[in-house]
């Protein structure tokens, strides 16, 4: 298991409250959410570099614009892969 640290933020009363209150409907907590955004924060820099890679534009899309640009065929499938490893190599 991974240790953890204890972190002190200053933020926005309203906002956490309200974090928090939605938060609690999902069965979450607000140290999740902070701890899954820091993750995505620390990947940005590998995204970049992969878009940079592959020449794709680098913008956030919906799911539906996903879904609808996703790559269809045998030659996906060896990109997606390719990317993986990479990704995992990276982990490691």
């Amino acid at each position: 298991m991974v240790s953890k640290v204890k972190l002190t933020l200053s933020l926005r009363e309203d906002i956490v409250r309200r974090a928090k209150s939605r938060l609690a409907l999902d069965g979450r907590t607000l140290s999740e959410v902070v701890e899954e955004f820091l993750s995505v924060y620390d990947e940005i820099g590998f995204l970049d570099e992969l878009c940079q890679k592959l020449s794709i534009e680098k913008r956030f899309y919906t799911s539906a614009e996903v879904e609808a640009d996703r790559p269809r065929g045998p030659g996906a499938e060896k990109v997606i892969r390719e990317v993986r490893d990479e990704r995992s190599k990276r982990l490691s």
